[in-house]
């Protein structure tokens, strides 16, 4: 039952869905785990047989397959039996992995009743926190419905079907089918309710309610829906097929566009924070009133006669265009032109725009460099946004948090020191890493990075950094001796207080790092609420 959920849903072959099986000894509940390449989606799977078709998984069960995932995203692989121990290396390198999974947990069973509210309850509180702050998993509960409509089916779950609207559209014919035009915000917030994250299946992310390209988005919606086209990216739909309805025509400047198999693989923020927002629908068949005239650009892209791969490349390629949107903002800041001729003058390279090539070493630096090193300098909360989502930092050059980072006082001797005290604190964590005693300290060196540059940017003989003409030479010896202490509290901490935490999700949550620097730096404080048991980092040989 387990690999069939995984055949029919994720398109494998049936031998691909039997190996992601893991059901055995030391399962710890999770009876079949995959990661699908193509949506960036790791599965696990807990699944429940019943003869008689009136025994759902009990709360302990559920609790077991919850302690599994847990362990499994901490890299306790110590805990799991054979099955799992054997692809240890594979799950090891997505959890050491920057980019964005997306986790999708599917819980299936034959009985007619469903599972205990308490059970349901736990599994709600679980994908909470796997969705904090970034949504990006989801929870399918499948009984005895949901497991016939599998047994039925050899394929995925019904496909979506779009109809949109689209005004002043145009079309594209060569080298694939692709349509492009206006689209009215109501039609959009449908979409949200009939469909909601599902939308989003092969995209890179979920919506997430909470972050600041959202808040901007929702602002202008709700306060200058006229804007609305003006300031968005837009939305790109890509579908099995699609053809347009006889609604419209011969118009040239409306037409009902009928998308099989659709899932938008850009925009999932525009789509949701519309779909979050007050607006009210018409009754059908009307058209959008002129006192809420706000519209989104849409394109749609027929797959029929596209290469396999290129709805993944699609995805890639359009998601990718956001950060570069947002560092072209920063690029149009005077500010930014001034730091590359200082860095000249030093016979250096400050690379700002988007299309050169990033030096390396001694040559210089970019503008991605910069904007995380003085942001894990300047505070905790920076040094989480940089880590979480950069381009919010340069999404508007007249405000917080970009002038925080980039003002008149910046200097280009402070700027470039502060990228090669980050440097430098890299190179040491990645000698730690070799060191590491288990797979989860591991971990905190790759996903806490920039947690540990905040605080080695405390250190009183790093401090010195804003002293230009202190010795530089001196301060990068400081720099190495301060990480390995502060690596030590960083990673001894998240064992006692966040020892289950997915690390990829933790260093993108400004709360649990705000805590930790807090009980780091006020050692009193944290001995009243911390046991004092010593955490081994690494083997005594290596201490």
């Amino acid at each position: 039952m387990a690999a069939l959920a995984i055949k029919n849903i994720c398109k494998v072959d049936a031998k691909t869905a039997g190996q992601s099986i893991t059901d055995g000894f030391g399962d710890n509940g999770i009876d079949a785990l995959f990661f699908d390449s193509r949506s960036d989606t790791l599965f696990l799977v807990q699944s429940k047989w019943s003869e008689q078709a009136n025994k759902p998984p009990d709360t302990e069960a559920i609790l077991k397959f919850i302690e599994g995932v847990y362990d499994l995203l901490a890299a306790k692989f110590e805990t799991f039996g054979p099955k799992m121990r054997a692809r240890e290396a594979e799950i090891k390198a997505l959890l050491e992995s920057e980019r964005d999974l997306r986790i999708r947990l599917l819980v299936l069973h034959v009985s007619t009743q469903p599972i205990p509210p308490d059970a349901q309850r736990r599994l709600g509180e679980f994908v909470a926190v796997l969705n904090d702050p970034i949504q990006n998993s989801q929870l399918d509960v499948m009984d005895q419905t949901g497991v016939y409509e599998l047994v039925t089916s050899e394929s995925k779950a019904p496909d979506i079907k779009l109809q949109v609207g689209l005004y002043d559209f145009g079309s594209i014919e060569t080298p694939f089918l692709a349509f492009y035009g206006r689209v009215h915000v109501r039609e959009i917030k449908q979409w949200w309710t009939e469909h909601g994250n599902s939308l989003f299946d092969q995209n890179l992310r979920l919506y997430y309610p909470s972050s600041p390209v959202n808040d901007a988005l929702s602002q202008t919606v709700n306060k200058f829906p006229e804007y609305f086209w003006y300031f968005n990216n837009g939305i790109t739909i890509i579908c099995k097929n699609v053809h347009r309805g006889l609604i419209g025509q011969p118009v040239k400047n409306f037409g009902i566009f009928n998308c099989n198999g659709a899932s938008i693989v850009n925009g999932a923020q525009t789509v949701g924070t519309i779909g979050k927002a007050d607006i009210p629908f018409d009754a059908p068949g009307d058209s959008p009133p002129d006192s809420i005239a706000s519209w989104v650009q849409v394109r749609i892209i027929s797959l029929e006669k596209t290469p396999d791969d290129f709805s993944r490349r699609i995805t890639r390629a359009a998601n990718l265009q956001n950060a570069v949107g947002s560092r072209e903002f920063a690029a149009m800041d005077p500010l930014q032109h001034r730091l590359s001729s200082d860095f000249a003058l030093d016979k250096r390279r400050y690379v700002y725009k988007s299309g050169d090539a990033d030096p390396r070493g001694e040559d210089g630096c970019s503008i991605v460099e910069a904007t995380q090193a003085l942001g894990c300098k300047k505070s905790i909360a920076l040094a989480v946004l940089v880590k979480r989502e950069i381009g919010a930092v340069w999404a508007d050059t007249d405000s917080p948090p970009y002038t925080d980072l980039f003002n008149r006082e910046l200097t280009a001797t402070t700027l470039w020191r502060a990228v090669v005290v980050m440097r430098t604190v890299d190179e040491e964590l990645h000698r730690l890493r070799k060191a590491a005693s288990s797979n989860r300290i591991d971990m905190v060196c790759i996903h806490l990075n920039r947690l540990i540059l905040h605080l080695v940017f405390q250190d009183p003989h790093v401090s010195k950094i804003d002293n230009e003409h202190s010795d530089l030479d001196t301060l990068m010896s400081s720099v190495r001796s301060a990480v390995p202490p502060v690596f030590e509290a960083v990673a001894s901490c998240v064992a006692e207080i966040f020892p289950n935490d997915y690390l990829a999700h933790l260093c993108k949550n400004q709360a649990k790092c705000e805590d930790i620097v807090d009980r780091i730096a006020n050692p009193a404080k944290a001995s009243e609420q911390m046991p004092t048991k010593q955490i081994s980092l690494f083997p005594e040989d290596e201490r």
